[in-house]
């Protein structure tokens, strides 16, 4: 390129060279010499003077090296095209690498092998097997007696008058009945509380038996039961305490405060066919007389009955299962009432605990 330039300007010079020069020669010869007239208008030396100038132009024309200089440029331009195509192709593959790295991201997130946590909550699935426990130890599961007696406490040293403490509600005929029993099964005193103005509620007595006796000293049964409209008991609690004629009363603490007896099969008021009657629950005996299951209709008749021999709670039970089959034979519908009790052991006859419930028979 600079020798295409340099040539054009050496043409351009050599042509304003050719064209001044003639006029360089007149302002010579219009000096102090002067310039004849003649030679103005006839310019017959003046194409000889023209001439001789006019050969410089003509090498400089001539100079081969002009179009040997043309061929670079061509290659400059060729490498100067090819250098962009590899950019725009590395580019283009650049750009179609990165979403193959966007779309991989989210196979990295294995969350849902994080689900597999809640696969681990199925240990307290095998937790069931503590459910065995209620039917073993019983400990939080059977519930303060229905009735007790708080004070006096087993063999408590009492002379009269009696204080007694207890727990109770009204049986249906409204009536409370306590009761002191001499070691020969006579009654030394009874009391029939009135409590019709209570029914249905769950209080606290604190009534006074005083009483009598002929000798220094005797054991005696405290009892406390209340009955239905037909007499049949329904519910009875006892314990023996050491009567004195004089002498300072020692009390001791009760030893029965959860209910001896918990039936969890049948429920209260439910009508059993088939002629036969299945009871479950737990039982903690409150001796080591035998537990006896009767029967017992709306006139006091005896329908059927059963006994079985229970063992004591050891270690850290608290009540023992039970199970007893009842057969029993009615020809119609029969209201009859369960009784759970067990007898005396020692010298003092008669029942020392009881509790019941209200069933329908069948054929």
């Amino acid at each position: 390129m600079n020798l295409f330039r340099n040539r054009g300007f050496l043409v351009r010079w050599f042509l304003g060279g050719a064209l001044l020069l003639p006029a360089v020669i007149l302002l010579a010869g219009c000096g102090e010499r002067g310039v004849p007239g003649s030679w103005l208008l006839t310019p017959i030396d003046q194409p000889v003077v023209i001439s001789a100038t006019l050969p410089p132009p003509a090498e400089t024309a001539t100079f081969p090296p002009v179009p040997t200089d043309t061929l670079p440029p061509p290659t400059m331009e060729a490498e100067v095209t090819a250098t962009p195509e590899p950019t725009l192709t590395f580019t283009a593959t650049a750009s179609a690498t990165l979403p193959p790295t966007v779309e991989g991201t989210p196979t990295f997130g294995p969350s849902p092998t994080r689900t597999r946590t809640p696969t681990r909550t199925r240990f307290p699935t095998r937790t069931p097997t503590p459910s065995r426990t209620p039917t073993v130890t019983q400990t939080p599961t059977p519930p303060l007696a229905f009735m007790r007696i708080q004070k006096p406490g087993p063999y408590s040293k009492i002379s009269s008058p009696l204080q007694v403490e207890a727990l109770v509600s009204p049986g249906e005929d409204g009536y409370v009945y306590v009761e002191l029993i001499g070691e020969d099964g006579r009654v030394i005193t009874r009391q029939a509380l009135d409590y019709r103005s209570f029914m249905n509620r769950y209080f606290y007595i604190n009534p006074q038996v005083p009483f009598e006796l002929n000798t220094a000293a005797e054991t005696a049964r405290l009892v406390v039961r209340v009955q239905d409209r037909f007499q049949r008991p329904t519910y009875l609690c006892s314990v023996e305490v050491v009567l004195m004629r004089l002498g300072r009363s020692e009390i001791t603490a009760p030893q029965i405060v959860q209910e001896p007896y918990v039936v969890r099969s049948p429920r209260e008021g439910a009508v059993i066919s088939g002629g036969v009657l299945r009871v479950t629950g737990l039982a903690r005996l409150v001796n080591d007389r035998p537990l006896i299951f009767e029967l017992i209709d709306e006139r006091g008749q005896l329908v059927s009955n059963a006994v079985i021999e229970h063992s004591q709670p050891y270690g850290d039970l608290s009540h023992v299962p039970f199970e007893v089959f009842i057969p029993y034979s009615v020809e119609q519908d029969t209201p009859v009432r369960l009784v759970i009790r067990q007898e005396s052991a020692t010298r003092i006859p008669g029942t020392v605990w009881l509790s019941s419930m209200l069933l329908t028979l069948q054929p």
